[in-house]
């Protein structure tokens, strides 16, 4: 056996790598950000531990905080557009969430249930702008998060934006109950199958990646050395398998009572807003209708022509309605 001092060396050359390489995505989708907005806010990164993970993170501008969170498949540059504009007002940071680009992607499956992650969010936002209320932003898995956020800890929001997602609790019900949302999550048996994860894994995550971003790029939302910044963090080790442990700690058990958080019924306060790419095939239309069992008097603004990410798709009708929403005065 060769001694323990000879792998030393190794050990500390894997972690410089990792670092180096870590360093060379964040500058590069930094980078990308500069060209694409070159008059916008001095982008900066940096990252934050938040009990036993550590959050990768942007930020831009100076003001109240504003807290960007993305969803599945995924990573902080999605909200581009949002960065460059809401900066200009905010203190914006758009994070990498659990198990994307460059943030931690822990082993265990239930590090990834809603209720750690909502810890998590309460703990990031105490540590960037303590104890007063923040804005938050979410879209997808992000903007589930962002509901049940709203749900848990409504004191300490400002005001909530969701893009193209229910509540958690909603959610759930919908699964349980919705026969057209059953068949329209049937993805998600796919995606929590371990033959279905290999495929998609495949050729640094190809084949979801072009499912996710092509048609971006396709209509010059993003260019394609943008589209490669997606890519880069869909192939980052074990990305995949950490985004994908979201559906498996938080839609696999809809009849499980701890699956339904933070009850079945609980409503939020905070002062809400709904955007909804009315052509998105993700979510049936029916939880619109819902909502308000959810949450107190909610804003929905519906894009027609817009599908799951209108965010990317019509940002700038996005970014009229989202700061219209937060400060009339923003504008």
């Amino acid at each position: 056996m060769r001694p323990l001092k000879n792998f030393i060396p190794c050990f500390l050359m894997l972690i410089a790598l990792t670092s180096s390489l870590e360093a060379r995505a964040a500058s590069k989708a930094i980078t990308e950000f500069s060209l694409s907005f070159p008059a916008a806010q001095p982008l900066t990164e940096n990252y934050i531990n938040i009990g036993d993970v550590k959050y990768h993170y942007v930020t831009a501008g100076q003001g109240p905080l504003l807290i960007l969170y993305h969803g599945f498949p995924s990573f902080w540059y999605t909200w581009k557009y949002q960065i460059a504009q809401l900066a200009r007002h905010y203190r914006v940071v758009a994070v990498d969430g659990l198990g994307s680009n460059l943030s931690d992607k822990p082993e265990a499956i239930e590090r990834y249930h809603i209720t750690r992650l909502v810890d998590d969010l309460n703990k990031l936002a105490y540590q960037l702008g303590g104890d007063s209320p923040f804005y938050l932003v979410g879209h997808d898995w992000g903007g589930a998060l962002a509901w049940t956020f709203a749900q848990t800890h409504p004191q300490r929001l400002k005001k909530l934006v969701v893009l193209n997602a229910p509540p958690h609790n909603l959610l759930i019900e919908l699964l349980k109950n919705n026969e057209e949302q059953q068949k329209a999550s049937t993805y998600m048996d796919f995606l929590m199958h371990p033959v279905g994860e290999a495929i998609l894994s495949f050729n640094d995550a190809y084949l979801i990646w072009n499912m996710g971003y092509q048609k971006h790029i396709d209509h010059h939302r993003i260019s394609p050395a943008e589209g490669a910044l997606f890519r880069q963090a869909l192939a980052q080790p074990r990305a995949l398998h950490s985004a994908i442990n979201w559906y498996r700690a938080n839609t696999n058990s809809p009849d499980s009572a701890t699956s339904r958080w933070p009850v079945a019924a609980q409503k939020t306060s905070a002062e809400s807003l709904l955007i909804w790419g009315q052509q998105d095939k993700a979510f049936v239309p029916e939880f619109l209708r819902q909502l308000s069992e959810y949450a107190d008097n909610p804003e929905i603004h519906i894009i027609a022509d817009a599908g799951h990410s209108p965010h990317l798709s019509h940002p700038q009708k996005v970014n009229r309605v989202i700061l219209n929403f937060f400060s009339p005065a923003a504008e």
